[in-house]
């Protein structure tokens, strides 16, 4: 799943990425994922890719 950070931890914003904490998840800053859900379509199929 892609999603954003927990409840209330907005603060954090890009320094989540110091730690492995998704259990496999792409989490992303709240800034990040407003974004993609302005431009990403519903069904709309997302390849991630290394």
């Amino acid at each position: 799943m892609i999603h954003g950070l927990p409840n209330g931890g907005g603060w954090i914003g890009a320094r989540h990425r110091l730690a492995d904490w998704t259990a496999g998840c792409i989490a992303v800053t709240n800034a990040e994922i407003e974004e993609l859900w302005r431009v990403v379509k519903d069904d709309m199929p997302i390849d991630i890719l290394p």
